[in-house]
């Protein structure tokens, strides 16, 4: 489901965040059958929801101190299957940031 066209439009295969970014720059609410692991309706996974603020804290934290870029002549190149992955796997090169707060 993750790639159906029918949910998410002719670009499924694309990573675009501004699906869910509003143009007021709010969450767009998302239906819950789009993720399906977790399951849709009365009996969804209960740890849903905490699951998805754990993965948003841990993303905001690796962008905080990190700054991550795709190496250089790396080809990006999306393998259709259940689950999102890279055919040539995602090298990056990750260099730790000088913030001090």
């Amino acid at each position: 489901m993750g790639r159906m066209k029918q949910i998410w439009g002719e670009d499924c295969l694309e990573f675009k965040p501004e699906r869910w970014i509003s143009d007021r720059g709010q969450i767009i609410h998302v239906p819950t059958y789009k993720f399906i692991a977790f399951g849709a309706g009365p009996r969804s996974c209960i740890g849903k929801d905490m699951s998805f603020v754990h993965m948003k804290m841990i993303a905001i934290a690796m962008l905080w101190k990190f700054q991550i870029q795709v190496v250089e002549g790396h080809s990006v190149t999306p393998r259709v299957s259940l689950v999102l992955g890279m055919e040539h796997g995602l090298k990056v090169k990750v260099n730790k940031r000088g913030i001090r707060c």
